[in-house]
């Protein structure tokens, strides 16, 4: 019975989400424009469980590239109204768009030219009047049996303030690069650190010349531990690779006496050095090796680093 009153919530939850996604309409293409013109901050304030809603969102909005914080609409009432510009764009949200705590924002607001854009699923409501653009929420009573706790309705609105996020992100052209500058820490700003950051090089890589004899390669190898070696033509091009698999599968009285040009694999797996970590381990990983060369580009193809599928794991 417990399990299936559980998935039933969350049904609901979902429907919940259908119903909004159907029912986005031109003001949610207007809010995008507004909040992108915006010169200003973009400032989010509500209170109860919409009060968290909006620090979550205005935190996903500064993680995606424009500027964005919470009032906390009574904090604002005592002293915090001067925080609001004109340049600012104010978002509101409150389900039943009532809450009287938010009404000295909203006229502050209003008073001083700063626009409006009120989240809520009463578009008749006190705080309407103060608004400039509405994004209506269904009316949609809430999950559970009693339909008393904020679920479906705050559900809603974070979801809406995810697409809003992203949106104005997209029309910002805000790059995947971008965004690992604002996620330096944590498992997320791990994997998108670039591979610059954690690869070796200068004396650090095993690297050796296609005239090199395999005496040398052999001991190169061994010495930097990476399992492999580059080979390089006169130009410093990477050329091919010798890995162990190479040395087993040359494995002959004769092998010490070829040069690295006879022993090497051709055309090896390499990576740029902007690539992230978590798009180099999945090469890794694909591929099923343990080391890639980073080189400089793809016409001179100067090997400047040597990453290991430890590193990458280390970094996620």
């Amino acid at each position: 019975m417990l399990l299936k009153l559980g998935k039933k919530i969350i049904y609901e939850e979902a429907q919940a989400l259908v119903s909004l996604s159907n029912g986005l309409d031109s003001n949610f293409v207007k809010a995008i424009k507004k909040l992108f013109e915006c010169k200003g901050n973009i400032i989010l304030s509500g209170v109860g469980k919409s009060g968290y809603i909006a620090r979550k969102i205005s935190s996903t909005i500064t993680s995606t590239g424009t500027t964005s914080f919470f009032i906390h609409p009574t904090e604002a009432s005592h002293g915090d109204l001067g925080l609001v510009k004109k340049s600012d764009t104010l978002i509101i949200i409150s389900n039943s768009g009532n809450s009287k705590e938010l009404v000295d924002i909203s006229r502050f607001a209003t008073s001083i030219k700063c626009p409006v854009i009120l989240i809520t699923s009463n578009k008749n409501s006190i705080l309407s009047k103060f608004a400039s653009l509405i994004l209506l929420l269904p009316k949609i009573k809430e999950a559970g049996e009693n339909n008393i706790a904020p679920t479906n309705s705050t559900t809603m609105t974070l979801s809406l303030g995810d697409a809003i996020a992203l949106v104005l992100a997209k029309k910002k052209s805000f790059t995947k690069k971008q965004f690992s500058k604002y996620h330096p820490g944590g498992h997320l700003g791990l994997e998108l650190m670039t591979i610059d950051k954690i690869m070796h090089s200068g004396s650090k890589m095993p690297i050796m010349k296609e005239t090199d004899i395999m005496t040398k390669v052999i001991i190169e190898i061994s010495k930097k531990s990476f399992g492999c070696a580059g080979i390089v033509n006169n130009y410093n091009k990477l050329t091919g690779i010798i890995t162990d698999g190479d040395l087993r599968r040359n494995m002959n009285s004769s092998l010490l006496r070829k040069k690295a040009k006879e022993v090497m694999s051709k055309r090896p797996k390499y990576i740029f050095r902007d690539t992230f970590a978590g798009e180099a381990l999945k090469i890794l990983n694909k591929n099923k090796i343990t080391s890639l060369f980073v080189v400089n580009n793809k016409i001179s193809f100067n090997p400047i680093g040597i990453i290991h599928l430890h590193d990458c794991l280390r970094s996620n």
